[in-house]
């Protein structure tokens, strides 16, 4: 009894020492639920945040967009009225063109090719996010290339001929399909699956733990991995709220920021590979590369300049392929 009552006092003053100590509150918000990479990301930030500013900062998770959609809650940042979020680089590009730079298809192949370039992208895009909407990235997440589910096998550009493919609503991803020789069609996300299932398109293309998620191997019968494109999403704070830190707390948020973010990395890795095992079994085919992957490259590459201007001019998205093209050598 005398043991219990000590450890209920021992935790009770804990907790009364950790509230003390408590000096910010950071509200993250992001688009994903509980199972995904994101809110797993979002939860090591959390851990580490109050770890390094030994409780001085604590984090408040929303997932789900429970605070507002992706592009509200960025707006939100850059007045400071919400403090972070993890989102999708396509919804941060309208209001910091250069986060496009992340979306030019075909700059890696690889995952180690990308985060090396992520990586090195990082310290010269805050540069420009801050100016730009308000905002710093803390890390980069990526939760996998965007593979292409269709409705029967595609191993060469070939193959893509004829079939018709919804793409996100995005200039890139369209004109980039344009490139190889078909007409996309741009798609709201709650449309595609019974667009699947009632053979009005063919195909899409998503990460591999989407095709779980929304079910696809119910409608779509292979998969092929083509490399034009990575799911990336940076961990953002806003740049009026980072400010207002003593120099400590930011060295210490910005700490945590990089190690969760490749923390979430290794788990979008893990889940990956369960996606695809859990595909075979659902009756899939994987197909890997096309045999031809690099037509798909030399296409989808020859439109860089076509897209400088969407992702923040000429010199910056120069400066950006230089960045990528040395850090994947």
């Amino acid at each position: 009894m005398l043991k219990a009552t000590l450890t209920a006092t021992a935790l009770t003053m804990t907790l009364a020492s950790l509230a003390s100590a408590q000096e910010f509150t950071m509200r993250l918000s992001h688009g994903d639920n509980e199972s995904n990479p994101t809110h797993l990301t979002a939860v090591k930030f959390q851990e580490l945040v109050s770890e390094y500013t030994d409780g001085r900062v604590a984090v408040q998770i929303f997932p789900s967009n429970s605070l507002g959609t992706e592009t509200e809650v960025a707006q939100a940042l850059r007045m400071g009225s919400i403090e972070a979020e993890i989102l999708y680089t396509g919804n941060l590009v309208p209001l910091a063109p250069s986060a496009g730079v992340l979306m030019l298809p075909y700059a890696y192949q690889t995952t180690e090719q990308a985060h090396a370039a992520m990586d090195e992208l990082l310290d010269p895009l805050n540069e420009r996010l801050v100016p730009e909407a308000g905002v710093r990235a803390l890390g980069l997440l990526e939760k996998g290339f965007r593979v292409l589910t269709t409705s029967q096998p595609v191993e060469a550009l070939d193959d893509l001929q004829g079939l018709k493919i919804r793409v996100s609503p995005n200039d890139i991803a369209i004109k980039t399909f344009q490139s190889w020789g078909i007409e996309p069609l741009p798609m709201d996300w709650a449309e595609v699956f019974p667009a699947l299932q009632q053979g009005v398109i063919d195909g899409q293309e998503n990460p591999y733990t989407t095709a779980i998620s929304s079910r696809f191997y119910e409608v779509q019968s292979d998969i092929t991995e083509i490399h034009y494109m990575m799911w990336t999403g940076p961990l953002l704070i806003s740049e009026r709220v980072f400010q207002k830190y003593p120099e400590d707390i930011q060295e210490a948020v910005a700490r945590a920021g990089r190690e969760s973010v490749e923390y979430g990395r290794q788990v979008s890795s893990d889940l990956t590979e369960e996606a695809k095992a859990e595909l075979v079994e659902r009756g899939m085919t994987l197909h890997g590369a096309p045999q031809d992957e690099a037509k798909w490259a030399d296409a989808a590459q020859a439109l860089w300049p076509d897209f400088y201007s969407q992702v923040g001019g000429e010199e910056w998205a120069t400066q950006a392929i230089k960045i990528i093209n040395s850090s994947t050598e």
